[in-house]
C-alpha cells in the first residue's frame, strides 16, 4: 500500500512540475513573440496642431 501511495505521489509531483514548466515556457514565448505595445497618443500634439491653424 505504501508503494502505491508513493507511486501516485511521485506521479502527481512530476505532472505538477511538468505543468509548471510548460506554463512558464508559454508565458516567456508569448512575451518574446508579441509585438511591442503601441504608444497611445496623449492628445498634446492635437492641441498644438489646433493652435497652429
Amino acid at each position: 500500500m505504501l508503494w502505491l501511495f508513493s507511486q501516485v505521489f511521485v506521479l502527481c509531483l512530476v505532472s505538477f512540475v511538468a505543468g509548471s514548466a510548460m506554463t512558464a515556457v508559454v508565458f516567456v514565448m508569448q512575451r518574446r513573440l508579441a509585438p511591442p505595445p503601441a504608444v497611445e497618443p496623449t492628445g498634446e500634439r492635437q492641441l498644438v496642431e489646433m493652435e497652429a491653424e
